[in-house]
């Protein structure tokens, strides 16, 4: 990792304090749903009546769609280490 990769004391700090607070939110969600749980619980997906998902038994979902937040992490990563590679 180069010099210049690395965060500065300020952006750790700053990184520290946010992932405690999307943590603290997560608690209080989790305490939240423990309390009061949905009915609903689960995502819903609409595939289209003319969707190859209907007509190819072995294809999944995440192959044609980005079906959760670490998979559409994954996708913007790739994309920003690919514009860096062009750069250089």
């Amino acid at each position: 990792m180069s010099k210049k990769d690395k965060l500065t004391p300020e952006q750790e700090k700053e990184l520290i304090m946010l992932s405690a607070e999307i943590e603290a939110e997560a608690i209080k969600m989790k305490m939240d749903y423990d309390k009061n749980p949905s009915h609903e619980s689960g995502s819903v997906v609409y595939v289209n009546e003319l969707s190859s998902l209907l007509e190819y038994e072995d294809e999944r979902l995440g192959d044609k769609a980005l079906v959760s937040s670490s998979q559409i992490l994954a996708k913007e990563l790739k994309k920003q280490k690919k514009k860096k590679g062009d750069k250089k």
